[in-house]
């Protein structure tokens, strides 16, 4: 089933985390179940092809797929018949029943390429009760030589009694001096600077590859012209002229959030506590939002903090009206 242009490589972080999960594979105890925890953009899909690789070649090396057999050569063409993976439908808000259960039904059948049989299941804290207790069944009692992975964000929710049948792990982020090594190797430029670099990578939680994908020169032009628009209009106390630039865009949510760090870095600055400034491309601006004192910044950063959960966490909101509010509000506090 098809993945992500695939290779043997992953990325230099996730060694120590491939080293872990895989040592009881070596050691013939592997538990038939492993939760993955992680944060956007800092390498979960690498790692976890990477392992599903493992468990199908047939002629591994210690922990290593050999990258030779048959079963190595289907996986890296994506075209692997005995890995499953299971992820959200487009236009669709969980994962359904429907979408377990002839999974289910396949890994009771002999493998087709007489090894082992992976199902990967991406964002399963979307799946519903439904599928979720038709998953259980069969995490109960396994077929041979089948094992389940199960992917999600760090703040995903999953039943008790799916984890309670899981080994867990979370992937950790890099250093954050060892990601801008990182991407200064991958963007072959100076382009960005440093303190651009650690912006990139604070804003997306230490995670390296989400960083990469903001540094595009398109995304990070966007960013950069809407913290211009930003800058002018809080110097002009006219917060209402962002409605546009934000109702109805793709990346709404990216906005509200960079607005919020944005109002996180001032209270730092004002509590002389700059090592922990996220946009560190824009004192300027952080110094502008640090004027207005504690109790205006946490009042904005509270009410943007509340539109941001809403419009995240409640389908079919009316987003025109919320961010309305949001400005109208931000005024009044302002002004």
């Amino acid at each position: 089933m098809p993945t992500h242009n695939l290779t043997m490589n992953i990325q230099p972080w996730l060694d120590e985390a491939y080293q872990i999960i895989t040592k009881p594979l070596i050691q013939n105890r592997a538990h038939h179940a492993l939760i993955i925890k992680y944060i956007t953009g800092s390498g979960e899909n690498s790692l976890i092809n990477r392992l599903a690789m493992r468990l199908l070649c047939l002629h591994p090396l210690d922990n290593q797929p050999c990258g030779h057999c048959h079963s190595c050569q289907i996986f890296l063409a994506e075209n692997h018949p005995d890995f499953y993976i299971i992820d959200l439908e487009k236009g669709k808000s969980a994962i359904s029943v429907n979408q377990i259960r002839p999974i289910i039904a396949k890994i009771y059948e002999r493998s087709q390429q007489g090894g082992r049989k992976v199902i990967w299941i991406k964002t399963a804290s979307l799946m519903t009760e439904a599928a979720a207790n038709a998953l259980l069944k069969t995490l109960e009692e396994p077929p041979i030589e089948s094992y389940f992975i199960l992917s999600d964000q760090q703040n995903g929710q999953l039943l008790p009694t799916i984890r309670s049948r899981c080994q867990y792990y979370f992937l950790k982020v890099p250093e954050l001096d060892n990601s801008v090594i990182w991407l200064k190797q991958q963007l072959k430029s100076n382009t960005y600077n440093d303190n651009e670099l650690a912006s990139a990578i604070l804003l997306n939680e230490n995670a390296p590859l989400a960083a990469l994908a903001l540094l595009n020169p398109e995304q990070w032009s966007v960013r950069q012209q809407f913290y211009t628009h930003l800058y002018s209009h809080l110097m002009d106390n006219d917060l209402w002229q962002l409605r546009d630039k934000l109702i109805n865009q793709d990346n709404l949510f990216s906005l509200l959030h960079w607005v919020k760090t944005l109002f996180a870095d001032a209270l730092k600055a004002r509590l002389k506590s700059g090592r922990f400034i996220i946009n560190r491309d824009q004192v300027p601006l952080v110094r502008l939002i640090a004027s207005f004192g504690n109790d205006r910044i946490m009042q904005l950063y509270r009410l943007w903090d509340n539109s941001y959960q809403q419009l995240v966490t409640m389908s079919g909101l009316n987003q025109e009206l919320i961010i309305s509010n949001l400005l109208a509000q931000s005024e009044i506090i302002l002004n």
